[in-house]
């Protein structure tokens, strides 16, 4: 059958809307269904679509459009907050990984340079399952989901120096370490470079694209600054994905972020489907069933190490260890860029093509896994909170409690209604994610738990349905949309109250059946103004009744005094 781009397309776009909609149907994740696709239809299979170098562009694509919704998510501030475990957890789950992997390796009687580059791409795990599963589950921003960023993070930037060491690697030792020392010096720069132009020209770009109110060049414009910062950067000698993710964190901070990421999502979905297709087509179910036995110890043997060294590690950064073998479960697998420096080395003669076709397969079959270790993981979490809830479950101390308040999330805004409902003598349960938080305020006397504020039936035990109110303090973005919709179809009656960033978020929340919605913004504006009118000697009672009639008007006269422009 003859191929041409058009053709590929054409039969992706079926693929696409098959294979999504009838793995929902069945209850499995659209990555596996796009796995077993490609290897189907792929060139081991029925070889319907070839694997060219158009299909694997848009396959980059993917990735790219992946690193820049992370980016979205994980502004600088966000950023400086994991930085420890991005230079800290990242950089030592490489070098452990990779020595023992490579280590490993030369025991089997692989060539040393050849064991360098294997232990290094193995080390690797794939972004883009890894924050895909993420991302199903809604815990991108858990404890777990950013430590599993971080890592990632590091490992892309790991993936610079590699690729300049592949073709090298038959140099002397001192040529090597100077032309990694200049490439990385040069790459640090460029990174510099391109963070300083985004955030210098991103706000003034999509402010003048705004102004224009023209929804399809708004989209043109976020491509733009997507695809433009992974030219800069891949001309730089960095990742294509790399940029992008630069892009993200430059976007993350303004007021764009949230248009941005809802006019790309379809885009990314679609690509990122493409990318997890031809992954399926590395896979060749003949060589599979001839080398069964090498494939399955070398997949057993990567999986476990891996899983072994990252739980291990974070034991060392002090998580609890059933959150450190969630991590290490989660980043078990190997990684899209494995594929990539195995390539080079195959190419460069430091692999045969027997050996990176071998490694590939391994690659590929461990990244299918990634949901059922994904599963593992949250198992382990869920059987320690048992565990943790044993002896003070919640059924035995709430059962007996009435007209109490449910607090969702246990940070600053959690702790701070906690100790308003304290001196008000008005009986609480809270839950969080995070276990040292629950482990803290549990030793201080408050009736906490962990638990996960997406699942029903722990409302259910915490007697949400005697209760005068669930309070949201979680900052999760769209979770808390989602928690108010089925919190207010299962408890029809009780009043739902939640936190907003912005006052287009409150009002998706009260449309969805929130009582009370508070924005962040607009709240802190009004605290400001009656701090400032206090500081200016206006009356008390004055002061109290123009923020009051701000809000006992919704806010709606803050909105009609902003001038609107165009």
């Amino acid at each position: 059958m003859p191929h041409s781009p058009i053709i590929d397309s054409l039969i992706f776009l079926v693929v696409a809307v098959v294979v999504t909609p009838l793995c929902r149907r069945v209850g499995v994740s659209p990555i596996l269904g796009y796995l077993l696709a490609g290897t189907l239809i792929g060139p081991h299979g029925l070889h319907v679509i070839a694997e060219t170098d158009s299909t694997r562009l848009l396959a980059e694509l993917g990735i790219v459009f992946l690193l820049f919704m992370i980016g979205l998510e994980l502004s600088p501030e966000r950023l400086r907050v994991i930085r420890h475990y991005i230079f800290g957890l990242g950089s030592a789950q490489v070098a452990v990984t990779a020595g023992l992997i490579g280590g490993g390796a030369v025991l089997m009687g692989m060539e040393p340079r050849a064991a360098i580059v294997v232990g290094m791409a193995l080390a690797f795990s794939s972004t883009a399952f890894v924050l895909q599963v993420l991302n199903e589950r809604g815990e991108l921003t858990s404890q777990s989901g950013r430590v599993a960023i971080a890592v990632l993070i590091l490992q892309d930037l790991a993936v610079v120096p590699l690729l300049v060491l592949v073709p090298m690697l038959g140099a002397s030792e001192s040529t090597i370490l100077s032309a990694v020392g200049i490439a990385s010096a040069k790459a640090i720069a460029a990174m510099l470079v391109i963070v300083v132009v985004a955030r210098i020209a991103i706000r003034p770009l999509f402010k003048v694209v705004a102004d224009a109110k023209s929804p399809e060049v708004f989209v043109a414009a976020a491509l733009l600054v997507v695809i433009g910062t992974s030219f800069a950067t891949e001309h730089a000698g960095l990742s294509l994905s790399l940029g992008a993710f630069l892009a993200g964190v430059m976007l993350a901070s303004t007021e764009y972020r949230h248009q941005v990421e809802a006019d790309l999502q379809p885009i990314r979905g679609l690509l990122l489907g493409l990318f997890f297709l031809t992954v399926g087509m590395v896979i060749d179910p003949g060589d599979v069933l001839v080398q069964w036995a090498p494939l399955l110890a070398i997949l057993a043997a990567l999986v476990v190490v891996k899983a072994l060294v990252i739980a291990g590690l974070g034991l060392l950064f002090r998580f609890p260890a059933a959150v450190a073998l969630n991590i290490g479960l989660l980043l078990a697998q190997g990684g899209e860029f494995a594929f990539v420096v195995l390539g080079r080395a195959e190419g460069a003669r430091l692999l045969s093509p027997q050996t990176a076709g071998l490694l590939m397969t391994v690659v590929a079959l461990s990244m299918a896994l990634t949901p059922a270790l994904a599963a593992l993981g949250d198992a382990a979490l869920r059987r320690r909170q048992q565990a943790d809830g044993e002896r003070n479950a919640p059924d035995s101390q709430v059962k007996d409690l009435t007209d109490h308040v449910i607090l969702c999330g246990f940070g600053r805004v959690g702790q701070t209604v906690a100790s308003v409902l304290r001196q008000m003598e008005i009986p609480f349960v809270a839950i969080d994610r995070v276990p040292q938080t629950v482990e803290q305020f549990r030793e201080r006397g408050d009736m906490i738990y962990y638990g996960d504020a997406r699942k029903l039936d722990l409302f259910r035990s915490l007697g949400a349905a005697r209760a005068r109110a669930i309070i949201l303090t979680i900052d999760s973005g769209s979770t808390r949309e989602r928690i108010v919709t089925r919190l207010r179809k299962e408890f029809p009656s009780i009043h739902l109250l939640a936190r907003a960033r912005d006052r287009r978020q409150q009002k998706n929340l009260e449309a969805m059946g929130a009582d009370v919605v508070v924005p962040e913004a607009v709240e802190g504006s009004l605290q400001l103004a009656g701090a400032l009118l206090r500081l200016l000697g206006a009356p008390p009672d004055e002061i109290r009744e123009v923020i009051d009639g701000y809000r006992r008007n919704d806010y709606a006269k803050l909105l009609e005094q902003v001038p609107k422009v165009g």
